[in-house]
């Protein structure tokens, strides 16, 4: 497999005359065009030929009906007899259209669609790509990749490996402030180039041919099948993908905590001692995480009895303690006689095989390995019994890794699937798919009224139906603290909302500064873990500095504090498939005086919170551009700023970080001070309220909370009031709240306020206003708690901090 060659346009013979009935010839083939138009402005092409028998994805896509007539409000598609393919969004502006004779071509089995690029427009997504947040000029292939594995150390430390451990062929084009995607169904290696200019040896560019900009998306097999998705906002486009694809299932609470793993811990006494030390350090804490010491000679689905004497009493007692045991999970199985993993999957015919009809044998970790067949139904349930099982030892969650799959400097495409009659390339991208799904089967059938955590290194197009994704194994430097920005913004805004890096790096020694500044750009990502390779130095937060432990602490603190917005932006990803980790311009529109399509040193979490981190181990201040024109609470400066065209430049201290929140926001919070443990009652929640004394304006939120770790909530048991609050006059603030589910039980709510409001009510009745000190983002901030004045301060009352 060539990572870096891609099939050429001068290569490719193209469909030159289109007609709806048929039939399409290039060439002297015949092919069958599918073009259809469904509902949310879906439209979808299909090519159908003999060479591709069907199409092998199993993404599982939940498509919406076919539209029977034309929605004159929506957006539009129009082909002519050319096969020029237009795209319009609902108000007439073309978003998107191809050359005519040249937007459908073939060159033996690899295919490809072809779009003009027009100067005005910008490129996102792309999955999980290292290649920036916009992508004009890459060239790039979808091909699973184990990053070590497959590319040279000097390339992964300082460079941008592509590809990397995701195939998630999804492009989105940006024109003006409309958005169209463009998703290809097709688990084949797959490509894509946005006017990428031509290389020969060494890199060198040459000149092109073309007399046109060209945006090109294909395969080099498998049936063409192309959905074109019109937003027209980035917020619709994405949650009209989430929902094709898959939205994430709302996860357990605990998965939204902080994790501490390392390459390493192998035993009882391991985990005690973590334990003992975030208690010593008052440093929340949920999951401890177990690479591959803890099996018995790294056979998946054991334990070292020596190191785990009793091990479903340690898991319990853990549990107890607030601590999940989250153990990793590889693929490969060793192919050992006797062993009985390996022989229960022998007897139910559920591995892979090679060219010769027999078991196909790569390396892993334990020597010489099998892998289970997870592209057929057989192969999924006898993985998923296994899975089962291992849970019932008290796991809630699992790690799974080497799932590319990562075979050693054995040639995986001798790897064959559906007992051998299926090639290596039908299935090689979607193997961690097929490998999550088995996975959470067996978590459903061992605890089936409990949320299960996954967490995947590889995936493919509908992952996020299944499991979480890390970004991979990455490197202790500041090159891959600012790309993890990028790469994780594009993951989410790729249908897969649920990801995060390593926080300090996996590879290489971190050190202070480096993993302060991790933490505290990557403290509120949706995944938070702290994990680092064998034999590098200690990466636990007590590991360093005294100063440097307190940084860490405060943050992880603060994840915690903020954990109630984060839940509840999962609840509002369930149910509409709205982005949690969103670029800039989600929210807000782009514009010449604000550019925020290139801003990829900052980002939203939700709607109202936005961060701007030092990204850089030189370069201690930096400027940060506040979109939209109305005022942001700055918690470097601990006050309103207007929202100008100039970038506010900021200067944050050792402890402190450039966070802002949006005017008219409610953000729910773990009430009272910095929580030292990882509790959760839902019920209890503080709105901070930021809204500017004089703004003119008005907010509401609904807060939704249940109990955090079964699925009882989707049988009603779930709470939820809707709070409004609004400004009157230059000093006033008006609060109303209204409890709307019931099902959890009574939300006792306390309120802080961001202004210095000389009136204030609850539900009509008076509140008195308390000062009350707090540190926020390393910054001691003063807002104000409110209570009813006819009760003493209790009920609303919120404590200092």
């Amino acid at each position: 497999m060539y990572f870096r060659k891609s099939p050429h346009i001068a290569n490719f013979d193209f469909l030159k005359r289109y007609s709806p009935k048929g039939p399409n010839r290039i060439e002297r083939e015949q092919f069958l065009f599918d073009v259809s138009a469904r509902r949310d402005d879906i439209f979808r092409i299909r090519v159908k030929h003999p060479q591709w028998k069907k199409n092998y994805s199993q993404a599982g896509l939940s498509l919406p009906p076919k539209m029977r007539t034309p929605d004159s409000d929506g957006a539009a598609l129009h082909v002519d007899s050319g096969f020029g393919i237009t795209v319009k969004g609902p108000d007439q502006t073309v978003l998107l259209s191809s050359p005519p004779r040249m937007t459908f071509g073939v060159s033996g089995t690899q295919s490809m669609f072809v779009f003009r690029q027009r100067p005005d427009q910008q490129f996102y997504g792309m999955g999980e790509k290292m290649r920036g947040l916009e992508l004009t000029g890459v060239r790039t292939k979808f091909w699973n990749t184990d990053i070590f594995g497959d590319f040279h150390w000097q390339e992964i430390e300082h460079d941008r490996p592509d590809p990397m451990y995701v195939s998630i062929p999804y492009l989105i084009i940006k024109r003006e402030n409309q958005y169209v995607g463009l998703l290809l169904d097709n688990p084949y290696a797959t490509f894509m180039s946005i006017s990428a200019p031509p290389e020969i040896a060494g890199g060198q560019m040459i000149k092109s041919n073309m007399a046109e900009q060209y945006v090109t998306i294909g395969a080099e097999h498998g049936m063409p099948d192309l959905y074109i998705i019109v937003g027209p906002t980035l917020a619709e486009l994405t949650r009209k993908l989430q929902t094709l694809v898959g939205r994430t299932p709302l996860p357990p609470v605990w998965a939204l905590g902080y994790h501490q793993c390392r390459w390493g811990y192998k035993s009882e006494s391991c985990l005690k001692g973590l334990d003992k030390n975030f208690r010593k350090h008052g440093i929340p804490c949920d999951g401890l995480w177990l690479d591959i010491d803890y099996m018995d000679a790294f056979k998946v689905f054991t334990f070292n009895k020596d190191h785990f004497p009793n091990l479903k009493k340690f898991v319990k007692d853990m549990d107890r303690r607030g601590r999940k045991i989250v153990p990793i999970i590889d693929p490969g199985v060793k192919r050992e006689s006797g062993y009985p993993v390996y022989e229960s999957g022998k007897r139910a015919d559920a591995y892979c095989r090679n060219p010769q009809n027999k078991e196909y044998i790569g390396l892993v970790w334990p020597g010489e390995t099998v892998f289970p067949d997870f592209s057929i139904p057989a192969g999924r349930a006898w993985w998923a019994k296994k899975v089962r099982d291992f849970a019932r030892k008290g796991i809630d969650g699992a790690w799974l890794d080497m799932n590319d799959p990562s075979t050693g400097n054995v040639r995986c495409l001798d790897m064959r699937f559906n007992k051998g009659k299926d090639s290596h390339y039908t299935y090689h991208n979607q193997y961690a798919l097929g490998m999550a799904q088995a996975s959470r089967d067996g978590f459903a059938a061992a605890h089936p009224n409990k949320r299960p955590f996954l967490l995947s290194r590889s995936g493919f197009t509908g992952i996020s139906k299944y499991a979480a994704l890390w970004t991979g194994d990455n490197m202790s430097n500041y090159h891959y603290l600012r790309n993890s920005i990028a790469v994780s913004l594009n993951l989410a805004l790729s249908g897969v909302p649920f990801n995060g890096p390593d926080i300090g790096g996996f590879a290489g020694d971190t050190h202070p500064q480096l993993i302060r500044d991790w933490m505290k750009a990557c403290f509120l990502f949706p995944f938070c873990r702290n994990h680092a390779m064998i034999s590098t130095r200690d990466q636990e937060p007590w590991a360093f500095d005294d100063d440097t432990r307190d940084i860490l602490k405060h943050y992880i603190q603060l994840r915690y504090k903020l954990r109630p917005y984060l839940y509840n932006l999962f609840v509002r990803q369930e149910s509409d498939g709205e982005a949690i980790l969103r670029p800039m311009f989600y929210d807000f529109a782009d514009s010449d005086e604000k550019p925020l399509g290139r801003i990829d040193d900052q980002f939203m979490v939700g709607p109202s919170v936005m961060q701007a981190p030092l990204l850089s181990g030189d370069r201690r201040h930096r400027a940060v551009l506040l979109p939209g024109d109305r005022p942001w609470y700055s918690t470097l400066h601990g006050g309103w700023i207007d929202a100008a065209s100039e970038p506010v430049p900021v200067e944050p201290d050792e402890r402190q970080t450039a966070l802002f929140v949006r005017d008219a926001s409610i953000l729910p919070m773990t009430p009272g001070a910095l929580p030292t443990d990882n509790k959760w009652d839902g019920r209890r929640v503080e709105f901070h309220l930021f809204l500017r004394p004089g703004s003119d304006a008005t907010s509401m939120y609904e807060y939704v909370c249940d109990d955090g770790e079964t699925l009882d909530y989707q049988k009603g048991k779930r709470s939820s009031v809707i709070v409004t609050a609004a400004t009157e006059g230059d000093d006033a603030l008006v609060i109303e709240t209204q409890r709307d589910l019931t099902g959890y039980g009574r939300i006792q709510p306390q309120f802080v306020v961001y202004g210095d409001f000389r009136t204030v009510t609850i539900n009509g009745k008076p509140a008195h206003l308390t000062p009350s000190p707090q540190e926020f983002a390393g910054t001691r901030v003063i807002p104000f708690s409110v209570s009813h004045r006819d009760n003493g301060g209790r009920g609303y009352a919120t404590p200092g901090t």
